[in-house]
């Protein structure tokens, strides 16, 4: 049997991606009846809900004002920045194109790790990167262009912008791990994310006014704001104040494994032999990635 304290962190990490892999299609669905802006609002707003029946349970008994401003920055760049280029990119290009720039995500963070945390990115993590890479790589050649994407290179390059921000995220949630626990970064993630995009919101108040509730789009809102904002987040910040931020990093190949596989499940979007081939090779290639470990 797997022993507790090494499995659990590796198990949180990929229930994350999963969850993770899972959001894009439930943007997909929600952002294709209202606005993006007004999604992520309700989504973040829902999420900190969920996370104030915790209380005091996760709450620090102090913040420093170098923690206060980390975390302010945390929230920043994820959710603040994070969603905002994600959700109008999933306007532009479809939901498993989107994914499949996640995998950019293991290098950057790996690059950066190593300068602010001081993290080894060695020969193992580069091989195991470039055949995740090569997987995706063919996941990207198999897809298939459709009326749901009028213009994949803007919706391309915007989720591109939202790695980098989440490279930043990812090396900054594994130093503020350190003081505080996974549950309360995240709930401070999704309190900065509902001021935030409160405010945001202010400019498209008339959009309210034309919302017509349907059950899918409106499901989807509250999945993104229970299961994912609250569970992936909490998952994936324990996951990384257990495991070193460029290994973690590594196992976001996985979420366009999880988003192609339920793109074609749910959406109806191509899945064929040269994808199948991809996704078995990003998953050989965070194996290899994380070899030596126990």
């Amino acid at each position: 049997m797997f022993k507790s304290s090494f499995f659990y962190p590796y198990l949180a990490l990929l229930v994350a991606m999963f969850l993770w892999g899972s959001s894009f299609i439930a943007l997909k669905i929600a952002v294709g009846s209202y606005h993006p802006i007004l999604v992520i609002f309700f989504r973040m707003f829902i999420g900190t809900l969920v996370f104030l029946l915790f209380g005091s349970k996760i709450w620090p008994r102090n913040i420093s004002w170098y923690h206060f401003k980390l975390l302010l920055f945390m929230g920043l760049l994820e959710p603040c920045l994070y969603f905002l280029f994600e959700s109008f990119a999933l306007t532009y290009t479809s939901a498993a194109q989107a994914s499949l720039i996640v995998a950019t995500l293991p290098l950057m963070v790996g690059i950066l790790a190593s300068f602010v945390l001081n993290e080894p990115f060695n020969l193992k993590m580069i091989t195991g990167f470039l055949i995740s890479l090569i997987g995706v790589g063919l996941l990207t050649k198999a897809s298939v262009t459709t009326n749901l994407c009028p213009d994949p290179a803007l919706g391309n390059f915007l989720e591109f912008l939202a790695m980098i921000v989440a490279a930043g995220y990812t090396v900054l949630v594994r130093k503020l791990s350190v003081n505080f626990h996974p549950l309360f970064l995240a709930f401070v993630q999704s309190l900065l994310g509902t001021i935030f995009f409160g405010v945001l919101g202010l400019f498209w108040l008339k959009d309210l006014e034309q919302i017509n509730f349907q059950f899918k789009p409106v499901f989807a809102v509250i999945y993104l704001g229970v299961v994912v904002t609250f569970l992936a987040y909490s998952l994936y910040n324990y996951g990384l104040s257990k495991v070193e931020a460029g290994k973690a990093a590594m196992f976001t190949n996985f979420i366009p494994v999880f988003a192609v596989f339920l793109s074609w499940w749910i959406l109806d979007e191509t899945l064929n032999k040269i994808q199948l081939a991809g996704c078995i090779l990003v998953g050989l290639g965070i194996w290899v990635s994380q070899k030596g470990d126990k």
